[in-house]
């Protein structure tokens, strides 16, 4: 692999596997940089420019296998740039390799609204992991992870992962104003942003706006 993965992760159906190739595609015209693309999946679907990685004996479902972002052994010493299957990129992405931060992860569009008292502070849509960082997460969720996910049943990954790094820096703020975008905020004309990222049941296949519709291919 090289030093740099993009990662994106798919257990179940929920996603279809076009959702797999329309990131593939987006990320071959929006990231300059060499990398590989690495999808942790327990499914059998496989396409050309990805190497898939089965995680099936992790047995882990729906948003909880998005903690094997930080299990080592598969990622090895290389920089980890995450984006969920649902994300739409319209813009380069490269930025996010210069990210300095050991671990760094959206913050959640409703604290970002002012609902300060919202009882999770994180959005793990988007994650940055730096070069073999962040391996104690696994192994300490790993431990206890029925704890964790009974504990965290209706937020989920976020936050759990919010339980095991606390305090992590948000890409908003280490990108800058206008490198992402949430999907609550996008209006008919399409945006510099680089990055939008959709959520709960707004998906880009139910989107109406034509240019999401042309950027998601």
């Amino acid at each position: 692999m090289s030093e740099l993965i993009v990662a994106c992760v798919r257990t179940g159906t929920l996603y279809p596997f076009g959702y797999v190739t329309k990131l593939r595609n987006m990320i071959g015209r929006h990231m300059p940089l060499d990398y590989t693309m690495v999808c942790l999946t327990d499914q059998p679907d496989r396409c050309d420019g990805v190497i898939f990685i089965d995680v099936t004996a992790a047995a882990l479902m729906g948003w909880w296998a998005k903690l094997l972002l930080f299990e080592p052994a598969w990622r090895e010493r290389s920089q980890v740039i995450y984006f969920d299957l649902d994300t739409v990129i319209v813009g380069n992405v490269a930025p996010l390799a210069d990210v300095a931060p050991e671990f760094a992860i959206l913050e959640s569009p409703v604290r970002r609204a002012g609902q300060r008292q919202y009882p999770c502070a994180y959005n793990s849509s988007c994650m940055t992991i730096g070069p073999g960082r962040c391996a104690f997460m696994w192994e300490q969720f790993d431990k206890r992870r029925s704890q964790l996910m009974l504990k965290h049943d209706r937020y989920g990954d976020q936050a759990a992962i919010e339980d095991l790094y606390p305090g992590a820096p948000f890409l908003q703020t280490l990108m800058g104003p206008g490198f992402f975008i949430n999907y609550r905020d996008i209006t008919m004309h399409q945006p510099k942003s680089a990055v939008v990222n959709f959520g709960g049941r707004n998906k880009p296949a139910n989107c109406d706006i034509p240019w999401v519709r042309t950027a998601w291919a």
